[in-house]
């Protein structure tokens, strides 16, 4: 491994939090390099575009270059070809906006969208990362993890939300159970007031949940009159999606 990148990688990766900027001092201390290194690495990323340089403040924040890398890995993959028209197809059956998200770390990120035509929306940005146990498709990803990460997780990272400031540890374990079985997940307000959300899983040809797909919408149009129906449309669509993965298991 080529000591330079991979220190390089490492300073990007510690500067991914959105709206934030980095002092070099930030930097070295996060990542256990010195100041000179981090300084170096710095004016290579900036020249090429992956970092930016305030020069009032003198911080650093990532850059627009790295923008279209992200794009491209996305666009050149296998998922989410073929989860496209199916996100239509969903968001057309529900008239709700639909989303693929995947896993990176102890968040989620939503990767693809396909939006409905209602004006009222919950908003859920592109790209941001957010914990796994906030919100149905979310829920869904962190469901199929390993008993190991799941117990790592909820040691570490099972905290409030933002519309749930007290978090019960046994329900929440049993929700993930219920989720497992049922390979459906049905979430409302759990972080944001009068959200509510319906995720399936994707697995692949291994039998590995690769992704999530559901959808978001309020709680005057998914209710109880219709949440059944909802959830049995992002079902088939996740059953569909996984089949097209290689997934020939039971779903």
């Amino acid at each position: 491994m080529i000591q330079s990148i991979q220190r390089a990688v490492q300073i990007m990766d510690f500067m991914k939090e959105p709206d934030k900027s980095y002092s070099i001092k930030d930097i070295s201390v996060a990542t256990a390099l010195s100041s000179s290194t981090v300084h170096r690495i710095l004016a290579t990323l900036v020249d090429c575009g992956y970092v930016m340089h305030d020069e009032v403040t003198h911080n650093y924040k990532l850059g627009y270059a790295l923008i279209s890398l992200g794009m491209a890995a996305i666009h050149n993959t296998k998922l989410q070809e073929l989860a496209k028209p199916l996100l239509k197809e969903l968001s057309n059956l529900t008239q709700e906006d639909a989303f693929l998200m995947i896993k990176s770390g102890n968040n989620g990120i939503a990767i693809q969208k396909e939006q409905g035509p209602n004006n009222l929306k919950v908003v859920e940005n592109f790209g941001y990362e957010i914990s796994l146990h906030w919100g149905a498709i979310r829920k869904v990803l962190l469901a199929f993890q390993s008993a190991e990460f799941i117990s790592e997780y909820m040691r570490t990272n099972f905290k409030p939300t933002p519309t749930r400031l007290v978090l019960n540890q046994e329900k929440f374990v049993k929700e993930l159970e219920e989720i497992r079985q049922n390979k459906i997940a049905i979430s409302t307000g759990d972080y944001i007031p009068n959200g509510v959300g319906i995720g399936a899983p994707i697995f692949d040809h291994d039998d590995r949940i690769v992704a999530s797909i559901g959808i978001i919408g309020t709680s005057t149009r998914i209710n109880k009159n219709n949440i059944d129906d909802m959830a049995k449309i992002v079902f088939e669509i996740g059953k569909r999606l996984s089949r097209m993965m290689g997934y020939t298991r039971e779903y």
